[in-house]
């Protein structure tokens, strides 16, 4: 078991919950702060956390990043991912594979969804965690063409309007 905790803490994380110092390592990303800091959603709390140096902001690799990248393909999550999200995998991995014991905070199923595929620990904040391992087709709501992978919110056969559905079990 690993000796060393780490939390990788997406956007939510800063606007859920107070930031206090502990056992585990909380890291987070320079895209989340961007989204935090900039986009106007409880800059205080992060810019606090961050000069009390409770949270730490990395950079991951590039290994890691297409490692992520190649997961949320696989699993069909990559369309819903932003580079913050992607990003902070990718630094959440880093740590995962220098040894630590991770866990995601983040209520977006398809980071808790790419998470699991990589083997990493998740938590929800406001919302349960996703508890298995999806892998997502995308069907049409017209004609009912199903597509492996992402064809966008159009469907090429008829027009219709696209929807991602889960697919249980199957090449997960």
């Amino acid at each position: 078991m690993a000796s060393r905790k780490v939390y990788a803490l997406d956007t939510r994380a800063f606007l859920s919950v107070q930031l206090e110092p502990g056992p585990a390592e909380l890291i987070t990303v320079q895209e989340v702060v961007d989204e935090v800091l900039y986009g106007g959603l409880a800059p205080e709390r992060l810019a606090l956390a961050l000069s009390k140096n409770v949270v730490k902001v990395v950079k991951p690799s590039s290994q890691a990043l297409e490692q992520v990248l190649s997961a949320a393909v696989s699993t069909g999550d990559r369309p819903k991912l932003s580079e913050a999200d992607v990003s902070l995998l990718a630094a959440a991995l880093d740590a995962k594979n220098a040894g630590a014991q991770v866990f995601v905070l983040s209520d977006d199923y398809s980071l808790q969804n790419t998470a699991l595929k990589l083997g990493m620990e998740v938590a929800g904040l406001a919302r349960q965690p996703v508890r298995e391992l999806r892998q997502w087709r995308y069907r049409c709501n017209v004609c009912g063409k199903t597509f492996d992978n992402p064809v966008g919110d159009t469907c090429p056969v008829c027009g219709g309007e696209v929807s991602r559905r889960s697919r249980h079990g199957r090449g997960v």
